[in-house]
């Protein structure tokens, strides 16, 4: 009965299973992206409109996805370890998180609300399409991560905003936006643009500030909180510029760690492989915020829900992605 229930909704979501794939990393890409699905169809729940989606609270949502998760748990209990690879992981406000910043889920006001995103066709490239909808399409359609694609002959596309780290970096070699360091000794962590081995230590505390542009950061009272601070050596001077909080909680250390990788000739790596009519994609470093936003709409975590790391990709959407990981400064090597 499972194993028919995991080929009925393969078939209606169009996934498939690629040839080296472990069924079980399959099944979770399955339930991963059919959960997406009913959280979007709970915003129709008692609707009174037939083509208008009702406003709903958080929290009525997160108790009826919760309850459908647990009915997928109890149906594949293999794939809780999945869902909640950590004690603090919450499947429901990861995928909830992923579903608003896609833009399938419109949040309404400050009081908690959201509603259903209206119909949309967004040109990825120019042979395919994002449609967001709830209803079937009379197209036919795929499932990638947490929206739907379709085949389409696009005249135009609209481009990725994506910033160029390296370029990033060189604006920063500006004193003129520095202040002058009147102690370096308390204690600090270097973040190390030389390291040559991923499994080595990124952060070095008290580290030798000896690069022209340094970043450190300094942990907070509260564990594992830092502030981030760009540091530029000049005539053996220093000089620090704060990183922005909000900035940082949008992952700009990341968009400056890749360009600073790529300023002194040791780029962050990203390997891919192919599998039929997916790529397997591993990164040696965390994306910022608005690029991981985008592989979490148009794919799939791999190893667990929250990973960050590992994506399952569409090949379709392969040369739109690459092309978003070249600029933030990725160093792309085929396995």
């Amino acid at each position: 009965m499972n194993k028919q229930l995991i080929e009925d909704i393969s078939y209606t979501l169009n996934i498939q299973q690629y040839s080296t794939e472990k069924a079980e990393l399959y099944q979770a890409r399955i339930i991963y992206s059919a959960i997406s699905v009913w959280m979007k169809y709970i915003l129709l729940d008692h609707m009174i409109h037939e083509d208008e989606a009702e406003v709903k609270s958080k929290n009525y949502h997160y108790r009826r996805s919760t309850e459908i998760l647990e009915e997928y748990i109890n149906l594949f209990p293999r794939l809780s370890h999945w869902l909640y690879s950590d004690k603090n992981i919450d499947p429901i406000h990861i995928i909830r998180n992923g579903l608003i910043a896609a833009g399938e889920i419109n949040e309404v006001d400050l009081s908690g609300n959201i509603t259903l995103a209206k119909k949309k066709i967004i040109p990825i490239n120019k042979n395919i399409s994002r449609v967001i909808e709830i209803s079937t399409s009379m197209t036919a359609f795929k499932y990638v991560g947490l929206t739907k694609i379709i085949k389409t002959k696009n005249e135009f596309e609209i481009p990725l905003q994506i910033e160029n780290s390296l370029g990033l970096v060189n604006e920063f070699i500006n004193q003129s936006f520095y202040q002058e360091m009147f102690h370096t000794d308390s204690r600090y962590e270097l973040y190390n643009v030389f390291r040559s081995d991923k499994y080595k230590i990124s952060w070095t505390i008290n580290g030798i500030l000896d690069s022209e542009i340094n970043l450190i950061r300094k942990e907070r009272n509260q564990v594992n909180y830092y502030d981030y601070y760009l540091v530029l050596k000049r005539s053996g001077t220093f000089y620090q510029y704060p990183l922005n909080e909000v900035l940082v909680n949008q992952g700009f250390h990341n968009r400056l760690i890749l360009g600073l990788r790529q300023l002194y000739d040791n780029p962050i790596v990203a390997k891919y492989k192919k599998h039929q009519q997916i790529i397997e994609l591993n990164l040696d470093r965390k994306l910022p915020r608005y690029e991981e936003s985008f592989l979490r709409t148009y794919a799939w975590p791999k190893n667990h829900i929250s990973d960050n790391l590992s994506f399952i990709i569409p090949l379709e959407l392969w040369n739109t992605v690459s092309q978003m990981l070249e600029p933030l400064g990725y160093k792309m090597e085929e396995c």
